[in-house]
């Protein structure tokens, strides 16, 4: 049974491709990697500056808003002795926009597999299991593959949401468990050195995701402010109400991390499993307990981990980043020599690391690649808003860049859907919003509560 599921999570493609004189030929590939190469206007769009606005306080937390017009996001903090602590503050917070999203979210991912299970390469019985028993039964099986992989304070975290927000406990942990059954299509690169200008250590990271589910109405940005060593030190998760896996984050300790789900790998991946602890989880945990790359690239070393990623991860301190090939089996650490894959539509930059959109994707890939060679030795966050992450077209749900030199966040954020007359759709076409991340991890525990 196992092996039949780890087909439905994972979802892996068998990938055929050839190179003849006249250029690449590959199928099976999805058509954001068979079309032309992406060609998006720049975003000249001026970024916003303006300080966070405090809404209200409660105990262990803060929320507060940034952003302006319809592109506005929520900023919370939370404090705590534990998870249970960081969780009923941010549930309260946010109990509203929580409420809202995600019992909605949950039911459009549900008819979406549900709608093309048949087309699923599965066993008939078990296609009939999905059918007769629902997702929820899919999602609890493998929270019970995972949960001896889990820190406890992240299931405490969810209960203490739950209790803060008045929504049901076990529906917030299958929503987390739909990273290990869906795959996102992102982008990412790690700059240093000679790539940017003055040298500053850069991130930038492009989500691109199903947009059907709003997830994009309901941006959340959160600052975590440990108050007892075993939780590690602050840290910050870019994502929306409710969730609070990292898919983009940065870390006090000037670690920048990201990841990409690969629907087309090669025969360089491993093999999957579904037994393991959560890539959400993996990401969480080197941001909220390693202080360098090197502490990171031991953690994922050592973890057991589950399905085919790119991870990237940055340290402004030691001014490097590297990319990660993740499987369950398999892991390889890539710096700019090594750079994989080593090919015509994927050439190796100095003092870059970088991946569009999949493994095998040349159209994006390459992209990415013109798109950084064209400034490079000038390349800061506004250059890449302006001219990357734009003209890429990566970043529909959320498009983020991270100054790791001087901690500072810049983010965009897909449009509601329910606002049809607010603007361009993707991330990377609207306004961005800039962040002091230093400002942020000093903010105070309030002491006085609305």
């Amino acid at each position: 049974m196992d092996r039949y599921w780890l087909v439905f999570l994972c979802l892996a493609l068998v990938v055929e491709t050839s190179v003849g004189s006249n250029g690449f030929s590959f199928k099976n590939l999805g058509s954001f990697c068979k079309n032309d190469t992406p060609n998006g206007p720049p975003n000249t769009l001026p970024i916003e500056k303006g300080p966070p606005r405090l809404i209200r306080n409660v105990e262990n937390g803060s929320l507060y808003q940034i952003g302006v017009g319809d592109d506005q996001t929520w900023l919370v903090h939370v404090w705590g002795m534990n998870g249970y602590d960081y969780g009923f503050a941010y549930g309260t917070l946010l109990a509203e926009q929580i409420n809202k999203l995600l019992p909605n979210a949950y039911e459009y991912f549900e008819k979406e597999i549900l709608d093309s299970v048949e087309n699923l390469k599965l066993p008939e019985w078990f296609k009939k299991l999905v059918v007769d028993e629902g997702l929820g039964v899919a999602l609890d099986l493998q929270n019970s593959f995972v949960h001896n992989y889990m820190d406890p304070e992240i299931y405490n975290e969810l209960h203490g949401i739950s209790d803060g927000a008045k929504i049901d406990y076990k529906l917030l942990v299958r929503l987390h468990m739909f990273g290990e059954l869906t795959r996102a299509h992102c982008s990412y690169y790690g700059l240093w050195g000679n790539a940017t200008l003055g040298g500053k250590t850069l991130q930038m990271r492009g989500f691109d995701w199903d947009m059907g589910a709003n997830l994009q109405a309901y941006p959340v940005i959160t600052i975590y402010h440990p108050r007892t060593p075993t939780l590690g030190h602050a840290f910050t998760n870019i994502a929306w109400a409710g969730y609070i896996g990292v898919l983009s984050g940065l870390s006090s300790t000037r670690l920048g991390m990201t990841s990409i789900g690969i629907e087309f790998p090669d025969d360089t991946f491993g093999s999957e499993s579904m037994t393991g602890q959560p890539f959400i989880f993996v990401s969480r945990s080197i941001l909220q307990y390693s202080d360098t790359l090197d502490d990171a690239l031991s953690y994922i070393a050592d973890v057991r981990r589950t399905c085919h990623l790119v991870m990237g991860i940055a340290d402004g301190k030691l001014q490097t980043a590297r990319m990660i090939q993740y499987s369950h089996s398999k892991v390889e650490f890539f710096d700019d020599l090594n750079l994989q894959p080593n090919t015509e539509w994927h050439p190796r930059i100095p003092h870059a690391v970088y991946d569009g959109m999949d493994w095998l994707c040349p159209s994006y890939q390459y992209r990415l690649y013109q798109q950084i060679m064209s400034q490079y030795g000038q390349i800061t966050p506004e250059s890449t808003i302006e001219n990357i992450t734009a003209v890429v077209k990566t970043g529909d749900v959320h498009a983020a860049i991270y100054d790791l030199t001087d901690n500072i966040l810049y983010l965009a954020n897909g449009r509601d859907l329910n606002k049809p007359d607010a603007g361009p759709k993707p991330g990377y076409q609207r306004q961005f919003v800039r962040l002091d991340l230093n400002i942020e991890y000093a903010r105070e525990q309030p002491t006085t509560f609305d």
